[in-house]
């Protein structure tokens, strides 16, 4: 199976990514049925919030069946680089908090913290992990960008869970401009778990912001894209390229 993913790196992506779509949109059809009163999405239980919690034993049982987990940047501080390039996402973290912070009950408060949690573990785990691990030997940007187009199309099939199809389609165009910054910060780190990090902070902050969701997602998504630009040009991927040689293959455990 390793095998076959390392010689077909963008059809493995892309079955991936179709395996997600599927375990989102028949998950939340099967708990319709199970759990009719249960709402798609909200504050407390959903089904948003069991599929998460649900996709990260999947996701994790995935990793350790194909030996993925250094492949995708699951590794120990003594291999993280460049973390100095964290300094502009952690800042952008501040942004919903311009116009001051909204409390939140402790109760919904840390409903969202497990949910926020486990949906940065399980998308990063995903999409800048195993998918841009399995495509870096295609390149570093054709890594970013497929990766990044995957995971913005991906939040398109949250249209099932929470309807309004508008929100959905500028949510999954933030995801993916967004996207490619936080793709370009886990190739200069090496590691996902700054990501995973930065992600869960930035989903739960702007639970508690008071300025509009979609316009502070926007200012952040085009500060990250234009980050992106600046974190993998030409001299940097010049030496990311000579550092790392040709990429290993996964049986190898080397990371991007």
């Amino acid at each position: 199976m390793k095998a076959w993913f390392d010689a077909r790196p963008l059809a493995g992506s892309l079955i991936i990514w179709v395996a997600d779509i599927v375990f989102v949109l028949g998950g939340a059809a099967l708990l319709s049925v199970l759990f009719p009163a249960m709402p798609g999405y909200g504050r407390g239980l959903s089904q948003s919030l069991v599929l998460v919690l649900i996709g990260v034993l999947l996701i994790a049982a995935l990793l350790t069946a194909l030996g993925w987990w250094r492949r995708a940047g699951f590794v120990g501080p003594s291999e993280w680089r460049d973390l100095r390039v964290l300094w502009l996402p952690t800042l952008a973290l501040l942004l919903p908090f311009v116009a001051g912070i909204q409390p939140l009950p402790a109760n919904e408060l840390l409903t969202l913290i497990v949910g926020y949690a486990a949906t940065a573990f399980f998308e990063e785990a995903i999409y800048r992990g195993a998918i841009v691990g399995l495509l870096r030997p295609k390149g570093i940007w054709t890594a970013v960008l497929v990766s990044s187009l995957l995971f913005g199309l991906v939040h398109l099939s949250n249209i099932a869970l929470r309807g309004n199809p508008g929100l959905i389609a500028l949510q999954a165009l933030g995801a993916a401009t967004g996207g490619v910054g936080m793709a370009a910060i886990r190739v200069r780190t090496r590691t996902v778990w700054p990501g995973i990090g930065l992600h869960a902070l930035h989903d739960l902050f702007f639970q508690m912001s008071r300025l509009p969701v979609p316009l502070v997602d926007a200012a952040n998504s085009i500060i990250l894209l234009l980050y992106a630009v600046y974190l993998l040009r030409p001299s940097v991927r010049a030496r990311l390229e000579a550092e790392l040689g040709e990429p290993a293959t996964a049986g190898m455990g080397v990371t991007v």
